[in-house]
């Protein structure tokens, strides 16, 4: 794991800053996780939270922008938390910027998919209050067995990368919250079970 040096919180801190000038969400956590952390779980859309694992972020079409040695990426999309009944599980929208300085010349282009899974309940119980996520907050890792990590990088980032996942999808979320809802959910049984 790479630590992330306070000059690249610099790159991401006016981006987040922006993200986030209105204050904190006036939501409330939910009670997470009366799932057992061993359950994989999948949505009826065939989103899947692995065993072990409180939730999960998908930003499925990120856009990256470098500026001589500098990158940026921002996008949005959907935190999905395992939730306090074993039957469905919380959706949260979120903003999405990260920064680094892996930058080659100055572009700007749509990039992979990214995924994280969250491994922390502190994580969770973050994004479900409608709380941002700041990665030097955490213990990240792009190694999937990592006992000790928050957050794992699944697809699209690497660990030089740092990020803030902001609950919301508008200015109007910081002051009102994030719009949460529930979707169905069932825990995925082993073959055999």
């Amino acid at each position: 794991m790479s630590i992330l040096h306070s000059s690249t919180l610099l790159l991401i801190a006016p981006v987040a800053l922006l993200l986030t000038s209105f204050g904190a969400s006036a939501q409330e956590a939910d009670q997470q996780t009366n799932w057992p952390m061993s359950a994989a779980v999948q949505t009826e859309a065939g989103q899947h939270i692995p065993a072990g694992a409180s939730g999960v972020a998908y930003i499925d079409a990120p856009r990256v922008a470098t500026l001589l040695q500098l990158r940026g990426v921002t996008g949005s999309g959907t935190v999905i938390l395992k939730s306090d009944d074993s039957h469905d599980c919380l959706t949260v929208p979120i903003r999405f910027v990260a920064g680094d300085f892996g930058g080659e010349g100055i572009s700007t282009n749509e990039t992979h998919p990214i995924r994280l899974i969250l491994r922390s309940p502190r994580v969770a119980e973050a994004l479900a209050a409608g709380d941002d996520v700041v990665s030097d907050m955490y213990r990240i890792s792009a190694e999937p067995d990592d006992p000790e990590a928050d957050i794992i990088i699944q697809t699209g980032l690497s660990e030089s990368h740092g990020f803030v996942l902001n609950p919301g999808s508008s200015i109007v979320a910081d002051i009102f919250g994030a719009a949460t809802s529930r979707i169905a959910c069932s825990e995925i049984r082993a073959q055999g079970s």
